[in-house]
């Protein structure tokens, strides 16, 4: 897979500050990805690949395995990988009582990352940057990175009517400019 990215109230030079290493992890994470049919395997796959690079977790996807799939070149098994998961990097919030999570979370020399996986509705991706942004406004966060599939109705060609109201680059981007937030958000899509 290949990906494209917007950088909203941030810039490509400010992600290489957070960390030098995310430009180019996130796109090798996505271009490790190998074309799937379903929005479950994709998040499988995904969980894997980040993990497999240190990325901390909030929850494990249904129906994960106890090993990689194949084609994503990893070796390790489940029970390796749950060691040294923080769980509370995850945390959205610690200031008021919602109990929100990122899908995954990252400590890069102090400066917190959240990413969220959002392959479901566009409903979903809006709590996602509403996540991105209580993290941010109780300087936790440094960086949210949404993923989401530039084209369901191109990738999931086979699946029309489990598209319906998927979360997609454009309106992921376009929501973004709208709503006004100022919180830093890297948006990346998985593009065939």
């Amino acid at each position: 897979m290949m990906c494209k990215s917007y950088f909203y109230a941030c810039s490509p030079e400010y992600v290489e500050r957070v960390s030098s290493s995310l430009p180019k992890e996130m796109p090798s994470i996505i271009n490790a990805l190998p074309k799937r049919s379903t929005q479950s395997e994709i998040n499988q796959d995904l969980w894997w690949l980040l993990v497999d690079r240190g990325w901390c977790y909030d929850s494990k996807p249904a129906g994960l395995g106890s090993h990689p799939p194949d084609g994503l070149g990893l070796a390790r098994s489940d029970s390796c990988m749950h060691n040294g998961n923080i769980r509370s990097l995850c945390k959205t919030t610690t200031t008021i009582a919602a109990d929100w999570h990122s899908d995954f979370a990252k400590d890069y020399d102090g400066k917190l990352i959240q990413l969220e996986a959002q392959f479901g509705k566009m409903e979903a991706m809006f709590k996602d940057f509403c996540g991105f942004q209580l993290a941010y406004h109780e300087r936790r966060l440094a960086l949210g990175i949404e993923v989401v599939v530039c084209q369901p109705n191109v990738y999931f060609a086979h699946r029309r009517n489990a598209i319906s109201g998927m979360a997609y680059f454009d309106i992921a981007e376009k929501t973004l400019t709208a709503i006004g937030l100022d919180c830093p958000i890297w948006l990346i899509g998985i593009e065939e």
